[in-house]
């Protein structure tokens, strides 16, 4: 640990930058038996269903237990005592939730096992925020055009469309929470920031197929979560477990399921055209074991290939066509190919029950031609943008006495936007059309520690 961030210090230049949400969970409880006196030093175990990751846990002089700071997923809570019946529970863990268990022991022996219905865990009973989770379930099956996790946002009350604000990123869902103009939600993946510090909103789109859930709370959330006025989406990546599983994906669509359009020609008429359209979405993901119950790996990989266009009407074509001389490309068809890659790729370590650590790296690239095209009828007037972003993040949960856990995450964001014009004709304006500057590089890169003890 002590060499990576070392090495993070080094390459990343260490610009730091505190993070702020967390990317976790918690288990709370009580043990009574038949007749609701509390049970004392009952032991206590959460065990991972995916990774068989457990924590234990003795129960204090009012029967309670906690377990604070674990990965979510699907757990099993069993309670023993000498004397009574192994109490079972097994339920799904959402990442920023707090799962209620009311262990009730019947007299019997420690062998015999009792099995509670999962449906009778209480979520959350002691939290004010306004928040929802965002179930794998989900992510898995509802469609997304672009497939940007962040639009199962507008699921939530009080959440909408808004414009983009960055032209770098039309394509990224920008969220409008409670009348809010978006810039002021804060984004994070597995509790490293992914927000734009220069326009605000998000800054990449993680792999769906790497999206394990997600939390958005957009109001009254707790200081945990700062840095935003607006709303807060944790959202964490999939990891592998003890069972391999994968996924693949295509989608297409292409110009001769299109109809025609009709464009006005500038004399009241119009002419019929169907311009070149052409798209695929393809990609999968595989994670399982390397090590069973000590090392666990997952990688997810999505492309998206877009061969598309506008159509201009004749009447700017038609009046581009009298600046040849001096550089303009008339054009009625203008292309606007957008082409994007996106990985990530996480491995998990089980050091034993008290310590577990993992890393987790994405990366997202994409470049389109004429995406803030003037709309003039002119090749020249248009523009090219580039996007490469990355985002890391290393995470030890450390489990340092019966009361006390500690996470430390450390993370890297890095992004480089750029739109170059391309326009040989300045300051050329007609009607409806506008003239495109050159924003040139803006490379922005941080690097995050986060260390945080919880007490109980």
């Amino acid at each position: 640990m002590s060499l990576f961030i070392a090495l993070g210090l080094v390459v990343f230049g260490a610009n730091f930058a505190l993070g702020q949400a967390t990317a976790s969970a918690t288990i709370v409880g009580t043990v009574t038996d038949s007749t609701d006196a509390v049970v004392v030093a009952a032991h206590v175990t959460a065990t991972n269903n995916a990774t068989g990751a457990t924590r234990t846990a003795i129960t204090t002089s009012t029967g309670a237990f906690r377990f604070d700071q674990i990965a979510p997923s699907t757990y099993t809570v069993k309670v023993s005592k000498d004397g009574y019946a192994t109490y079972a529970q097994s339920f799904e863990l959402l990442i920023g939730q707090t799962a209620t268990v009311a262990a009730s022991l019947k007299v019997g022996q420690t062998s015999e096992v009792v099995e509670v219905h999962a449906g009778e865990v209480q979520i959350d009973m002691a939290k004010t925020e306004i928040a929802q989770q965002i179930s794998p379930q989900e992510v898995d099956e509802l469609p997304m055009l672009g497939r940007d996790s962040a639009n199962l946002a507008y699921l939530v009350p009080g959440v909408k469309a808004a414009d983009s604000f960055d032209p770098t990123k039309n394509r990224s869902a920008i969220l409008s929470v409670n009348g809010a103009s978006g810039r002021n939600v804060n984004v994070t993946v597995n509790g490293v920031d992914n927000k734009d510090n220069t326009v605000g909103g998000t800054v990449m789109q993680v792999p769906l197929e790497a999206v394990e859930e997600y939390n958005i709370s957009t109001q009254r959330f707790s200081a945990a979560n700062g840095r935003s006025e607006g709303a807060v989406i944790n959202l964490i990546t999939k990891s592998g477990g003890n069972n391999f599983h994968g996924s693949l994906f295509s989608f297409f669509r292409d110009q001769a399921l299109n109809v025609d359009t009709k464009v006005a020609d500038g004399a009241g008429g119009y002419t019929s055209v169907n311009s070149p359209y052409a798209r695929q979405q393809f990609g999968g993901s595989v994670g399982g074991h390397i090590l069973k119950d000590k090392l666990f790996g997952f990688f997810a990989y999505e492309r998206q290939r877009e061969n598309t266009s506008l159509t201009d009407s004749s009447f700017y074509v038609d009046q581009i066509s009298l600046l040849t001389d001096i550089g303009a490309v008339p054009a009625s068809v203008i292309p606007t190919p957008f082409f994007d890659t996106r990985y990530n790729g996480r491995l998990d370590y089980q050091f034993n029950t008290a310590n577990r650590s993992y890393f987790s790296y994405t990366s997202q690239g994409n470049n389109s031609n004429n995406d803030q095209s003037s709309g003039i009828g002119d090749l020249t007037s248009g523009n090219t943008t580039t996007n490469q972003l990355q985002l890391a993040n290393f995470t030890l949960d450390s489990v340092l006495s019966p009361t006390l856990v500690n996470q430390l995450t450390l993370g890297y964001q890095y992004w480089n936007n750029k739109i170059l014009a391309t326009s040989s004709l300045p300051n050329l304006n007609f009607a409806g059309g506008e003239t495109i500057g050159t924003n040139g590089n803006v490379p922005q890169q941080s690097f995050q520690r986060k260390c945080s003890s919880v007490k109980t």
